[in-house]
């Protein structure tokens, strides 16, 4: 349960003719962490960067299929593809493929955007021309003004006000007619004198000059009619364009996903083969497998051959040599969601343990302690039902962080019934333990000694994560190791004894005082069991002050650990003040109004269940990543990262 599953090292050697069917067999299994080329020694010397180039082309290929499913509106949805595939060959096809659809694609998107921007003049040219309609003007005047020079178009927004300033020295108008995507269209007036000088500041306002119509005679409310004639065309063009899109994207959407998925799997297969080690006419494939699949790997490797392979299995040290090896955690369904919360502070080494079902057990009391309510609970319950069942489409991918979210709820209902405790309300059910409020140094000094358990705890871990590192010497005279475990039972034992009233016993404060001394020379006693030589290396005075505050720190650590989880019975008081303070709003608001009472008590509540419900979760993680991991766990572990093929329907024939 603590452990991550036992791995193998594996070493596959096989002939050419069989590395792509062995390399689709073992994508297929997803059993194998492969190993980085350069790490294979005199196997990576006749490694080509040809594989590594097919990768780059494949990556083309991809963005340019996503454009075309974007282009066309197609949803990403990966199709099932059929037959054996050939990354080293599919290249020359799925290009060809690919460019024929392209061709067909692009002309209509073009003639698409071409009419959308013709639309949209005849848009703007509409609304200039509708606030000229009323005077009557006929339009080859305006393209004859003698005094006068006229510029319209349209420019961005923010550079209106920059260009009026850019005009103080001429007399000028300018009339904003419509604001457009963040662009206003302007007709710019000035003297014939001062065009030149007009135009310049237009241009540098990035002004988009739109001409009037030559092709149009008549008043302005005249050419605005055939105008609008000529938008009602454009929009039924574009109507028919967009069904003929529609039509097309049908068509060709099971073609371009099967394409899609083909080419991330011919670059999966490439990427792997770019990982091969090579040495004449054999590839040697090397990598990390579960030990409990190895076999499994191994016969399916021998089918796809004829036998044609050497296959050996090693263990995950070999003598004398440290490798990292990549963890592979195996946990049910209910405590994968909790997989995030530990991977968050960092992976479990391959030889330490894994701390997952603790953080689980943990988490939800810790936060249940601290969120103790019936009421509140329920609520949060039935969110996280909502969301682990995938009630609401739009947030099924927080499914793992509903199965959290209602097993936080679930530890909060069964501590908000201990409290007695329903949306803040006292005595609507019975207390079966404490009132947070009344009994506050109480439940202080109960969450001072789950801490204490749950320390204790961690120093556990630290000294089996020891012993499966083998490192049972380095754990000895360790902060968190046998004696700091004992120095902190013996200021326990302290702290207790002066509480009970019994004062300090001779005994247990030499005993205390020894086991500083054992952690302050705890570098020179480690070097003295491990037979190492010179017991200390540099000066003397340096090394005291050094290990004086190594050992200071470790004693205020100890105590400042502990007294962190005081904050749990600390939010429990906090929990039920703000519940208080709810009903103090809603009696001084609702005060007549009943409905209004109600209200105030209901948002209320819910301010606390949201806002409050996070601060609570936060603090429930700072607990478990600094004062509990702290103990025994470093997280500087490579998650197992098997070679796996996207959307496995793809069926690989047997060789």
């Amino acid at each position: 349960m603590f452990a991550p599953a036992e791995m193998s090292e594996v070493d596959i050697f096989v002939f050419e003719n069989d590395i792509e069917d062995v390399a689709q067999i073992i994508a297929r299994l997803g059993v194998l962490h492969l190993l980085d080329v350069n790490t294979l020694g005199k196997w990576a010397q006749d490694v080509s960067t040809e594989w590594v180039g097919r990768v780059s082309t494949y990556t083309t290929q991809e963005r340019r299929v996503l454009e075309l499913l974007n282009e066309l509106g197609i949803e990403q949805t990966p199709r099932a593809c059929e037959g054996r595939l050939d990354p080293a060959e599919d290249l020359v096809g799925i290009e060809e493929e690919l460019r024929q659809v392209e061709e067909q694609t692009h002309s209509m998107i073009e003639r698409q955007e071409a009419l959308q921007q013709q639309l949209e003049r005849w848009v703007l040219l509409e609304q200039s021309l509708d606030t000229l309609a009323p005077l009557s003007i006929s339009i080859s005047d305006l393209r004859q003004f003698q005094y006068l020079h006229l510029v319209a178009g349209t420019l961005p927004a923010e550079n209106l006000a920059r260009l009026e300033a850019s005009l103080f020295r001429i007399p000028y108008r300018i009339i904003p007619v419509q604001n457009y995507r963040g662009r206003v269209l302007v007709f710019a007036f000035s003297a014939q004198e001062h065009a030149a000088i007009l135009d310049r500041a237009l241009e540098s306002a990035f002004l988009d000059p739109m001409t009037l119509p030559e092709e149009f005679e008549g008043t302005a409310q005249e050419v605005l009619e055939q105008i609008q004639e000529k938008r009602r065309q454009a929009e039924e063009e574009l109507t028919r364009l967009r069904e003929e899109k529609q039509i097309l994207a049908e068509d060709l959407a099971p073609q371009l996903l099967s394409l899609w998925t083909r080419i991330r799997r011919d670059r999966a297969i490439s990427d792997a083969m770019a990982h091969f080690g090579h040495r004449g006419r054999v590839y040697l494939i090397a990598g990390w497998a579960p030990r409990d699949r190895v076999q499994e790997l191994r016969q399916a490797v021998e089918k796809a051959t004829d036998g044609r392979v050497t296959f050996e299995e090693n263990s995950p040290y070999a003598p004398g040599e440290r490798v990292q090896v990549p963890t592979l955690m195996r946990h049910s369904r209910l405590l994968r969601p909790v997989e995030s919360l530990v991977s968050t502070y960092g992976t479990p080494g391959y030889n330490e343990l894994d701390p997952t079902p603790l953080v689980a057990l943990t988490f939800i009391i810790m936060f249940g302690i601290m969120f103790g309510d019936l009421g509140h609970g329920i609520v949060l319950m039935l969110a996280g039902a909502v969301l682990a069942l995938r009630l609401i489409p739009q947030a099924a991918n927080l499914a793992d962080f509903g199965i959290i979210l209602f097993f936080a709820g679930l530890s909060s209902s069964i501590f908000g019934i201990l409290y007695g405790s329903l949306f803040g309300m006292e005595g609507i059910i019975p207390q079966l333990w404490l009132n947070p409020l009344d009994d506050i140094l109480t439940l202080l000094i109960a969450s001072v000694i789950f801490g204490v358990i749950l320390l204790n705890i961690g120093f556990a871990f630290r000294l089996a994560t020891a012993a499966r590192q083998g490192a049972y010497k380095e754990a000895i005279f360790d902060r968190n190791g046998v004696v700091g475990l004992l120095l902190y039972w013996s200021l326990i034992g302290m702290v207790v004894s002066v509480a009970t009233g019994n004062g300090l016993p001779l005994w247990l404060v030499g005993i205390t005082l020894l086991l500083m001394l054992a952690l302050f020379l705890a570098e020179p006693l480690t070097r003295l069991i491990e037979s190492k030589r010179p017991l200390v290396e540099g000066s003397l005075p340096e090394l005291a002050v050094q290990y004086f505050f190594e050992l200071f720190e470790a004693i205020i650590s100890y105590l400042s650990n502990t007294l962190s989880y005081v904050r749990l019975g600390a939010f429990a008081v906090a929990h039920v003040g703000l519940s208080l303070v709810v009903f103090l709003l809603a009696d001084l608001v609702g005060q007549g109004n009943p409905i209004l009472r109600f209200l105030v008590i209901a948002g209320g509540n819910l301010f606390i269940i949201g806002f409050e419900g996070l601060i609570v979760a936060i603090q429930t993680l700072r607990l478990e990543y600094y004062e509990l991991f702290g103990k025994f766990y470093r997280g500087e572990g490579i998650p197992f990262q098997p070679l796996t093929l996207p959307a496995m329907e793809c069926d690989i024939p047997e060789s």
